[in-house]
């Protein structure tokens, strides 16, 4: 595979408007496609445009005897939220009686909203195809990551923001098929129940597993060292506990930050089981390799860590050992190259874990600690205490990712608490370990089965990954060279999987899916001089990928599918890249201030192909709060805030 720089990528942008995908074809058949071409879609030059969602790409599909057929996308909405479908409202926050709530946890200033909530930021699809009896049965999982603002309880006060002040919900829809047109229609809505995990929180992204389930990540955990004696009050509006610690029978902060995994059957009946197993992160997502054991998970934020799991059975996340990378770089420009090592965490139950929280395990039971000024005024004092620079977890204030602010920390193991801290403080224990600490914003991870190959978005390439901008970070492993500017639009690294490989102890890693190398694939870079018939607001270049969030993978059509969440393009853009010419291409243009979300590629139900695609907080004020009136004020007065659950449709069916 190729790495791309800036000024290829740039060319081929230039010199090619389409792109061309692979198809995986079966020969004998006379409908055998060859390959598909894409049109791009303009970038938005009119409010009017700025505001809304739309593509204007066709595809251009190739035979094996020569001919060719255009098929015009669109983009459908099945339902935003607080619409009604079936009787029920999408996106409801709800208790863990099923109730509305009706007043949000205060926030940093102490203020409150008043509801009923319908959260404005669906995240993660999958669509689930099930059969029984001879039966087709189509549900529709879609996660609610947070609100974005709502009416403050006190009348005349402004609007409230509500990232992190609410416990979060799924939505179960079930889908109808017209067999001719292709179009969705969902009939029939509820909220998964939460109550067998205690509520949710903050869900990003997800992944449809090889065995049908959907597996959710919870991002940006909560700082358990601070929910020690302070009540976690979001998930405590969930458990109807206001007010109460974890220790007084209120939320406990090691309930939330795992993977989340929802399976559902022919009639709509759901479970809900939290994998503590899998260790306890920001996780974006958790996305399963073709073996059904090994799952790597991005780890959003900064300073954070990559991890793999490897689960002791097929198709059970139960069980299994955790390890984390170490970069070993080769190459310091265009984004970098490395091999990478695996660190083994440890091994776990989902009991084993479940039971260390249920038993009200805190921070300092795991950790001694002490801030980095006692132990440099007296290090003889601490001995055994090692520093530890890393994203410290959610402080449940109302800015998105908000949490401690990054500083080293000196930290020691308690005695006998190595597979609580592994599992309980994920990415403490790897730092201690010897994990490298300083990647930045790792979002969404999708994977190329036949060639073998992992793509992991680095959103904002920045801070310690950048050489000579360490500060007081105690490790510097990466160390990449090239314009900051450009370096912080982002980039999709790519990653070789081998079996046959070994941890940093020497012990066999029992996985032929292991990650040994690292290096960008597709980078943004800074806004070009002379750019400005479109783009007026953005940093990076309208005509590249800018801060990669959402991945996914499409194996028929050799195509990455990329959604931005780009505070540098004010219309964040969904692209195209094919593995086999590096072709890249816009293919949807999102409302101002949203984000690209619920990406998944269905390429066959019942002869039709569908990207599911969703918008998210589309004209948010803290998104849009650093333009100019004529955008936060103007333009967002256009823009409809409730987001939208819906999907590109128009291509045929591309597996058979």
């Amino acid at each position: 595979m190729r790495r791309q720089s800036v000024l290829t990528i740039a060319l081929l942008v230039f010199v090619l408007p389409s792109f061309v995908l692979q198809a995986n074809a079966q020969p004998g058949t006379a409908d055998r496609i060859a390959k598909v071409e894409f049109t791009s879609t303009p970038a938005p030059a009119t409010p009017e445009e700025m505001s809304v969602a739309y593509t204007r790409s066709d595809a251009v599909v190739t035979y094996a005897d020569g001919r060719r057929k255009v098929f015009p996308l669109s983009y459908n909405v099945l339902y935003r939220p607080g619409d009604v479908v079936g009787g029920r409202q999408a996106a409801l926050i709800v208790d863990r009686e099923g109730q509305p709530i009706m007043r949000s946890s205060p926030d940093e200033n102490g203020g409150a909203a008043k509801g009923p909530f319908f959260a404005f930021a669906p995240d993660a699809n999958s669509l689930i195809r099930l059969e029984e009896k001879g039966r087709e049965s189509l549900y529709l999982v879609t996660q609610f990551e947070y609100h974005t603002e709502a009416p403050s309880a006190v009348d005349g006060n402004p609007p409230i923001q509500m990232y992190a002040q609410l416990p979060m919900a799924m939505n179960l829809a079930a889908l109808r098929q017209n067999g001719k047109t292709g179009r969705l229609q969902a009939t029939k809505l509820s909220n998964i129940d939460m109550g067998p995990i205690n509520g949710l929180w903050i869900p990003c992204a997800a992944s449809l597993t090889p065995w049908n389930t959907h597996l959710a990540g919870e991002e940006y955990e909560p700082y358990a060292r601070l929910f020690e004696n302070a009540p976690l009050e979001p998930m405590n509006l969930f458990l109807k506990t206001p007010g109460k610690t974890g220790r007084e029978g209120g939320a406990k902060a090691y309930d939330y930050g795992h993977p989340v995994e929802v399976s559902v059957d022919a009639g709509g009946r759901t479970k809900v089981v939290r994998r503590y197993a899998m260790g306890r992160l920001a996780a974006e997502l958790a996305h399963v390799m073709p073996d059904e054991r090994t799952v790597y998970m991005g780890d959003d934020g900064r300073d954070v860590v990559f991890f793999m799991f490897i689960a002791d059975k097929p198709r059970d996340l139960s069980a299994g050992t955790l390890y984390a990378a170490r970069w070993e770089q080769s190459e310091a420009a265009n984004g970098g190259k490395a091999n990478l090592r695996w660190i083994r965490l440890g091994h776990a139950t989902e009991a084993e874990i479940k039971a260390l929280v249920d038993n009200g395990i805190s921070f300092s039971d795991i950790f001694e600690s002490v801030d980095a000024e006692a132990y440099k005024a007296n290090p003889g004092a601490y001995p055994g205490f090692h520093p530890v620079y890393v994203y410290g977890g959610s402080a449940a204030s109302s800015k998105p990712g908000s949490g401690v602010k990054p500083g080293t920390t000196y930290l020691r193991v308690r005695p006998g608490m190595e597979k609580a801290a592994a599992f309980l403080e994920s990415r403490r224990y790897a730092a201690l370990r010897g994990a490298t600490t300083e990647f930045t914003k790792m979002e969404g991870v999708a994977h190329n089965g036949k060639d073998k190959r992992l793509y992991v978005a680095m959103s904002y390439v920045e801070a310690g990954m950048i050489d000579g901008k360490n500060a007081d970070r105690p490790r510097d492993d990466i160390r990449l060279t090239g314009d900051p500017k450009d370096l912080a639009c982002g980039a999709v690294y790519e990653s070789r999987l081998d079996g046959g490989q070994a941890d940093t102890d020497g012990s066999p890693i029992p996985s032929d899916w292991v990650a040994a190398t690292m290096e960008a694939l597709v980078a943004g870079g800074r806004k070009p001089f002379g750019q400005t018939a479109y783009g007026k607001y953005d940093a990076c270049d309208t005509d590249r990928m800018a801060n990669p969030d959402n991945l996914k993978y499409s194996e028929e059509m050799r195509t990455l599918f990329i959604g931005e969440d780009s505070g540098n393009h004010l219309n964040n853009f969904l692209w195209t890249y094919n593995v086999d010419t590096a072709q890249l291409t816009r293919i949807m243009s999102a409302p101002a201030g949203a984000e690209h979300t619920g990406l998944q590629i269905v390429p066959n139900l019942n002869g039709h192909t569908y990207i599911m695609s969703n918008i998210q907080h589309p004209g948010a004020a803290q998104d849009l709060k650093k333009y100019p009136d004529e955008v936060k004020v103007q333009l967002r007065s256009r823009v409809d805030p409730r987001g939208a659950v819906g999907y590109i449709s128009g291509l045929p069916a591309l597996k058979r």
